[in-house]
């Protein structure tokens, strides 16, 4: 169970105290930034304590091409803070995304090699653009996907030594994230680090923050951030809801409802670039549709639905990734649903997980029908 203690020193105290403490212990720091507002304040720590000591530090970019335009402008703004002190790591490499829009396009690959004339943007005269480490030695998580974003990640971790990442999780974003910070002790036992090989470490110098904390920082020290906040706000979305990521990937693809409101010319792009995006625009928050939280009328139950979708699942390929995993899960209404959604969202990869377990609705009909 998750348990806030509160004592008497400020999260911010707390956070520079640990910033200090990560650059005493590693020569080599680099920050992982996304363009959102908690990587914002972590960057702009890290590189307050680097200007104080006159050290440079690594500001870290995995490049998804498919992101918003202010995404593109917060990341030039992070890297123009303090120049003497940065070290601009912006990987524009090929990787595979799965498109959640899209089940005849069900990946795109950024940045790929004779499409250049449909990328979002054309790629930085500095950036990165081939893959920074031995080829030989290159692991790939999901043999069916191929090479994708996780791989990108920890392909670049692991090519470096006795290095500190800095990562902008916060745990109370959600129990998965609290996991991933607190699952097992890091660096020297430090309870907000993982470790890694090679004497690395990911550390998370702002896990006990809170949505409110990240704003008031932003506030106080007049910080720039993305303009996408401010539209999402406005159009009354809730803090579940702003965030700033991909725009096509089974957890984001909403966000190409309010595209062409919010930066019209990135919604055409994406048109250009990849299948599936009007469909995300039209049906993105449709309860039918692509969120598959009512079914649709042409079919009895969600076990038909599944049936139907399963045995019209259009990548040959991709169908017995499914079969196989839906052999092994309960058959009934509350599991089908979630089948359902893994596959109009084409989620081969299970990012979105089954909780496969008894339908829960069927349970309490059935303790009532006890009692009465």
């Amino acid at each position: 169970m998750l348990r806030q203690v509160y004592i008497n020193r400020t999260v911010l105290d707390a956070a520079r105290e640990r910033m200090a403490y990560i650059f005493d212990e590693f020569e080599n720091i680099i920050v992982s930034i996304s363009g959102g507002k908690d990587s914002t304040v972590l960057a702009h720590l890290a590189l307050t304590e680097a200007h104080r000591r006159g050290r440079r530090i690594g500001i870290f970019f995995l490049d998804e091409e498919v992101v918003y335009d202010s995404t593109i402008k917060q990341i030039e703004y992070i890297l123009s803070l303090y120049p003497e002190n940065t070290i601009p790591l912006w990987l524009q490499i090929e990787f595979k995304l799965t498109n959640a829009t899209s089940l005849t396009e069900g990946q795109l690959i950024c940045w790929e090699a004779g499409k250049h004339k449909i990328w979002m943007r054309p790629k930085k005269s500095f950036s990165i653009q081939y893959k920074p480490w031995d080829r030989a030695k290159e692991t790939v998580r999901d043999k069916n996907k191929g090479f994708g974003f996780y791989d990108a990640l920890e392909n670049f971790q692991h090519s470096r030594e006795n290095t500190a990442f800095l990562v902008g999780l916060r745990a109370t974003e959600s129990p998965n994230r609290w996991r991933a910070v607190s699952k097992n002790p890091g660096y020297k036992n430090v309870c907000w680090c993982t470790k890694m090989p090679h004497g690395c470490a990911s550390f998370y110098p702002l896990y006990d923050w809170n949505f409110h904390d990240v704003w008031k920082y932003i506030y106080d020290n007049q910080l720039r951030y993305s303009k996408i906040y401010d539209y999402m706000y406005k159009k009354g979305m809730g803090l579940q809801e702003i965030r700033v990521s991909s725009l096509i990937h089974e957890k984001s693809f909403k966000a190409l409802v309010e595209l062409p409101e919010f930066e019209p010319k990135t919604y055409d792009r994406l048109l250009k670039r990849i299948k599936g995006i009007s469909i995300g625009n039209l049906y993105g928050k449709d309860s039918k549709m692509l969120r598959v939280q009512k079914l649709p009328k042409n079919f009895s139950t969600w076990i038909a639905y599944r049936d139907f979708l399963l045995e019209t699942y259009p990548d040959p390929e991709k169908k017995p990734i499914f079969e196989k995993r839906f052999a092994r899960q309960l058959n009934n209404r509350y599991v089908a649903r979630q089948q359902c959604r893994q596959l109009v969202l084409n989620d081969y990869e299970n990012n979105l997980p089954v909780d496969n377990k008894p339908d829960p609705r069927e349970a309490m009909i059935e303790k009532w029908r006890a009692l009465l």
